[in-house]
């Protein structure tokens, strides 16, 4: 159908809809409301659903950047502790020379 007919039958809804019983129109506009409620919630709900999905992503994507980059830094980290460390024992290793050749004079 195209939409000028369903337009034509508009008001053709409108009539039916008032000559209904006073009782079945309340009945019909329950109905409708709850039907519309339903299909909000619903089309609320798979909306959240796809937001949350979303953000789950980004979380995930976020917490694996900085578990890389906990690991690159853990690395750094060590390296350059060892480093240090080299360095701490040449300066002992220094040290005793100095003193060992304070002893000497």
């Amino acid at each position: 159908m195209k939409i000028n007919e369903y337009i034509d039958k508009i008001p053709k809804l409108f009539d039916w809809y008032f000559q209904l019983v006073p009782t079945k129109r309340i009945q019909l506009n329950y109905i409708v409301i709850i039907a519309v409620i339903v299909s909000l919630a619903y089309k609320n709900d798979r909306r959240h659903q796809e937001n949350s999905d979303l953000l789950s992503a980004k979380l995930d994507a976020i917490n694996n950047e900085r578990a890389k980059d906990q690991k690159e830094y853990a690395k750094n980290l060590e390296f350059y502790v060892e480093k240090f460390n080299h360095l701490l024992e040449m300066l002992i290793l220094q040290e005793k020379e100095i003193n060992k050749i304070k002893k000497e004079v």
